[in-house]
């Protein structure tokens, strides 16, 4: 258990519409214990955390930050056809890292637009869309009988997609040196709060990603 885990309970409160005491009742705790839970400042036993997952209808393993997914049945992710459904079902890892993605996406989307720089918006939404246009580009060529959806013609593309996104990751930097992200709340915990469940996947797509890194440059 760690502050991840207080923050959850504390946001999954506020979501049901309760106070500290009503939930204590409901469990037969004191206030100050769950007060303590909350903060991070004592961990829980199973017998609580079994309750409470259970008042607040979630899975244990998304309390313990083991899976993105709040639901205590382990609710398939959205899909926009029964086809796609069919062929995320039976890759586990590319399911939960499709939910990953989704909802990280959600959380830059939403500062985006508590921000409200348009340059910003454009920078980010550029950078994205041509590191998910690369990606795409390079697995629609691993068939090669079919007919080519690309325009651009040039074994130099893949050089070129990496210098957009250099040129996007300047951009951005030369946005945040001007000081145009003042006077919104950045802080952990004021992000979890308003962005509440799309927030626990992101910390682990930051896991994930500092995972490669430090494994493929050894930071």
């Amino acid at each position: 258990m760690n502050k991840e885990f207080g923050r959850k309970i504390s946001l999954l409160r506020k979501k049901k519409g309760l106070n500290q005491k009503e939930v204590c009742e409901k469990l037969g705790i004191s206030q100050a214990l769950l007060s303590h839970y909350e903060k991070g400042i004592r961990e829980c036993g199973l017998s609580f955390l079994v309750k409470i997952a259970d008042l607040y209808d979630v899975s244990v393993d998304y309390l313990l930050g083991r899976s993105p997914n709040s639901s205590a049945l382990n609710e398939e992710p959205d899909v926009d056809n029964i086809e796609e459904f069919n062929r995320l079902k039976g890759n586990t890892y590319c399911m939960l890292n499709r939910r990953l993605i989704i909802n990280s996406t959600a959380v830059i989307y939403g500062m985006l637009a508590e921000i409200n720089n348009k340059k910003l918006s454009k920078s980010v939404s550029d950078y994205l869309s041509v590191a998910q246009y690369n990606v795409f580009r390079k697995l629609y060529s691993l068939e090669k009988d079919k007919s080519d959806i690309f325009t651009l013609k040039t074994d130099s593309l893949d050089d070129y997609c990496n210098a957009y996104l250099a040129l996007g990751n300047a951009r951005i930097n030369e946005i945040k040196q001007n000081g145009t992200i003042e006077g919104f709340d950045l802080s952990d915990d004021a992000l979890a709060e308003k962005f509440s469940e799309s927030y626990s996947p992101l910390n682990q797509m930051i896991k994930n990603a500092e995972k490669s890194l430090s494994q493929s440059f050894k930071i």
